[in-house]
């Protein structure tokens, strides 16, 4: 792919942001898309977000270009990139009022994509969809790229769709939730199903996990209980008495510490032994890296030599 070259998202100043406060964001936003501006560069739908969204961008679009580069030739040219809440392909900076190709459209920019026998995105919004699939139209990538309508929480069909798009080769698969929701089930359905699978998931450690666990443990019955243990993919976490007793006091950064090992445990039982954690933002969110093979996990640390902060950026 030759020479390492800037991360360049297509910045532009949007001069219909009002750059919410977090007290009207939230009545401004449809699942998490602007419902009062749409992008100056198409007219399409926008993601508001925040200003770590480009550190996210840099890390998975580092380990897209490797993966791809490294692995295409042994695998026949076999090498599929599905996304799972992709968003509409554009995004603003909530504090700036910049707008930046999201992860959708800098995967598709990357000299790496042509390396891919096929990009997938999968977000539950249908609004979403067909906004990113006008972006992928426009790009003339029809077929190759495609977006689809499909729920994290309906297993089975989202598999179903991820089969059909990769019924062979390696995959890589990037889940980008705002929280941690994401069943354990569907991670492992899409292993056993898809079988080559290395995963980078977005774990919302800082936001959601550090605001509710303590919440969780107070409340057993409770709706973030519930969700929680269906993110692990069991109750054992909350059972543990040294996990009950770190919830009863502020120490918030160890509760999250033992979390995250939780989670690895989990993917642990699905052949997964190869992790590491970007912390993004300073606590704000997990970008976590999961291989079967230590290759994956060689090519992610190599991914991780160029910093976001090293990146030239326009904005």
């Amino acid at each position: 792919m030759g020479k390492h070259k800037p991360l360049d998202l297509h910045p532009v100043k949007h001069t219909a942001c009002k750059k919410c406060k977090s007290v009207l964001r939230r009545d401004h936003m449809e699942e998490g898309v602007c419902n009062k501006v749409v992008s100056e560069v198409d007219r399409g739908a926008v993601r508001c977000v925040g200003p770590w969204a480009f550190e996210k961008i840099h890390f998975l679009t580092r380990y897209f270009g490797i993966f791809g580069v490294g692995m295409h030739k042994s695998w026949q040219d076999n090498v599929h990139y599905i996304e799972i809440c992709s968003g509409p392909g554009r995004c603003i900076d909530r504090n700036t009022g910049e707008e930046i190709d999201g992860t959708a459209l800098a995967v598709m920019h990357h000299e790496a994509y042509q390396l891919y026998r096929s990009v997938t995105f999968l977000d539950k919004s249908q609004m979403v969809v067909t906004a990113l699939n006008s972006r992928i139209t426009a790009l003339g990538q029809n077929g190759k790229a495609l977006a689809l309508q499909a729920d994290y929480n309906d297993p089975e069909s989202l598999v179903q769709i991820c089969q059909q798009r990769a019924p062979r080769g390696l995959v890589l698969i990037f889940f980008d939730p705002t929280d941690c929701s994401v069943p354990m089930e569907t991670v492992r359905l899409l292993s056993r199903s898809l079988k080559n699978v290395d995963f980078i998931i977005n774990v919302a450690t800082g936001t959601d996990a550090n605001r509710n666990l303590k919440k969780a443990f107070a409340k057993p019955d409770g709706p973030v209980r519930k969700k929680y243990e269906c993110f692990l993919g069991s109750a054992t976490f909350f059972m543990d008495r040294d996990n009950v007793a770190l919830a009863e006091t502020n120490q918030h950064a160890h509760p999250r510490a033992q979390f995250r090992a939780a989670y690895k445990s989990a993917l642990r039982e699905e052949g997964y032994t190869y992790f590491d954690v970007e912390i993004v933002n300073k606590h704000y969110y997990d970008l976590l890296f999961a291989s079967k093979h230590p290759t994956g996990l060689k090519f992610w640390q190599q991914a991780q030599r160029i910093r976001p902060e090293q990146q030239a950026t326009l904005f």
